[in-house]
């Protein structure tokens, strides 16, 4: 009533602090609610910034492993043609060549595309064996190696893959056919054809992810299995080219021992002892035989050139991202087919 009074008379009034107060505390709410908001949407703008420049960077990495899919295939065009017209000007294009032809392969070719690069492997495919053509013999040497010693084991999955690959439907020694508890659980046949691809082994009875891909092992107190997937294929006419096989592949022939393997990786590097160079590889199967003291049954098991069929890696790399492409080719004449392919983001 005196503030009504005072106010009437013309006397200077105070302001209400109360109200002033809870206006000030609405406003400072407002303010921190309004920081929040532009705080959040920058966070968001700077986290879809870095996604669409990961993304940006992840395609051009992308058609970075792509261009070196089509640089090996002009490599692959190339190797039975280039000239030295083609090493005076590409040196490091036409060794890639003279290297394919010579059956040896070609590996961790770099090279830089503008701000990216892209590294390839070439490596033709008998340098692996063809799932498709092991023997039973085979079978029990790439078994051995991989860590699977088991007879009994040994025979239930040659077995199986025996029954999985013929064309009858008699069951083999210790395999499995169509009617087996395995295939009727699953609700699938037996293919009774060749294998078109290396995981294609996950669907025979007994070729787990351990066998096909290494992993622990089914028996207790076993090691580990190594995996047999990295020498198989199912490509080729069976024999193995020792100029491209790895060492374990080699092995796995069962008329090599150690020390021939050993002898064959370091003829096949050369008198300079550095693969990559112009001197690799044997030239004819005579000068395998020659090194090894091989019998003459290894003749037609191996082979020092054939490259029909080519697996080829191309990673990609663009800002420190790496994609890959991995293909098998099969050269057919002048034309390249691709029979395989796979594209991934790389770690």
């Amino acid at each position: 009533m005196m503030r009504a009074y005072r106010k009437s008379i013309g006397y200077p009034v105070a302001p209400d602090a109360g109200r002033d107060g809870a206006v000030l505390i609405v406003a400072l709410w407002v303010l921190i609610l309004l920081s929040l908001l532009v705080s959040s949407i920058v966070f968001d703008m700077q986290v879809e910034a870095k996604i669409t420049s990961h993304y940006r960077k992840r395609f051009k990495a992308q058609y970075m492993a792509r261009a070196g899919m089509e640089w090996a295939k002009l490599i692959l065009s190339q190797a039975e043609s280039a000239d030295s017209s083609l090493e005076d000007e590409f040196p490091d294009l036409y060794l890639a060549t003279q290297n394919l032809v010579r059956g040896v392969g070609v590996r961790q070719y770099r090279h830089q595309l503008g701000e990216g690069s892209f590294e390839l492997d070439l490596i033709p495919e008998q340098g692996r064996r063809n799932v498709n053509r092991l023997a039973e013999e085979d079978w029990r040497e790439i078994l051995d190696q991989s860590g699977i010693t088991d007879f009994n084991q040994q025979d239930e999955l040659i077995g199986a893959f025996i029954d999985w690959v013929d064309s009858d439907d008699f069951t083999y020694a210790n395999g499995a056919e169509s009617d087996d508890a395995f295939y009727q659980e699953r609700g699938y046949k037996v293919k009774n054809a060749p294998v078109d691809t290396i995981n294609e082994l996950l669907l025979i009875k007994g070729f787990t992810e351990s066998v096909v891909y290494g992993g622990s092992s089914e028996l207790e107190d076993e090691p580990a299995y190594r995996g047999i997937a990295g020498w198989l294929t199912p490509c080729g006419d069976g024999r193995v080219n020792v100029n491209s096989a790895n060492r374990e592949v080699l092995l796995t022939l069962v008329e090599l021992d150690e020390f021939m393997v050993d002898s064959i990786i370091e003829q096949r590097a050369g008198i300079d002892g550095t693969l990559g160079t112009e001197d690799d590889g044997f030239s004819s199967v005579d000068e395998v035989l020659s090194v090894t003291g091989a019998g003459s049954s290894l003749r037609g098991r191996i082979t020092v050139d054939e490259r029909r069929f080519v697996r080829v890696t191309s990673i990609g790399e663009m800002y420190n991202i790496r994609t890959g492409v991995w293909c098998i080719f099969r050269q057919q004449g002048d034309e390249l087919i691709p029979v395989f392919w796979r594209e991934e983001l790389m770690p």
